[in-house]
Formats: structure tokens, C-alpha cells, sequence
């Protein structure tokens, strides 16, 4: 899972093509990208808290790639099949709510 904020003038679609590159070196294709759904979120930065809403994608990779870690962008990549996936691992509230619910549809 990879997460940003959306720059101005950046589609939601730029969004997810710069943070998937910046945290993981993907160069994804926007047109192969699969909304999914939206979930209202709390997200706190230096003891305040911004109501954000979060967009999910889908996104499929032929095959497991060495993610190039940028220590300033990400701290550890790990593969986890989804059916191993511990909710309670998850930063997120709404991250935890989207998964629940995808979890029933794969």
C-alpha cells in the first residue's frame, strides 16, 4: 500500500502514478489503474487533526518486483498475501475498513 497527499493541479489517477514511483520505484500505466471506493479519514500531523478523504485503487503487477526503498519516502516493503493480512497491522481506520470489505470480495 502506497499513500499521499494530491498536489494541486494533480488528478487523483497523477496522484497514484507519483506516489507508487516515489515510495516504490512502479511505474505504473494510469489507465491499468481500478477505483475501487473512498472512505472518510482522520489523519493527525503535529497534534491537529484534518478530516481527508482517502481513495482506493487497484493496481496488478505481473509479477513480485525489489522495491528501491527511499528511506525519506518509506521505511520498510514487505509482500503479505492478502489472506495473511492482519488488519490490526494497519496505520489507518479506513484503511482497516476498505480491507475488511475487500478481503470478502477476493
Amino acid at each position: 500500500m502506497a499513500g499521499g497527499f494530491v498536489d494541486p493541479r494533480e488528478s487523483a489517477e497523477e496522484t497514484c502514478k507519483r506516489e507508487l514511483f516515489e515510495e516504490l520505484q512502479l511505474d505504473v500505466d494510469i489507465s491499468n489503474l481500478k477505483y475501487l471506493t473512498s472512505l472518510p479519514n482522520v489523519y493527525q500531523y503535529k497534534e491537529i487533526d484534518y478530516n481527508t478523504i482517502d481513495l482506493f485503487y487497484e493496481y496488478n503487477v505481473t509479477e513480485k518486483f525489489e522495491v528501491n526503498l527511499d528511506v525519506s519516502e518509506i521505511s520498510e516493503a514487505a509482500w503479505i498475501p492478502l489472506k495473511e493480512l492482519n488488519l490490526e497491522d494497519l496505520a489507518f481506520d479506513s484503511q482497516k475498513k476498505f480491507f475488511k470489505e475487500y478481503l470478502k470480495t477476493v
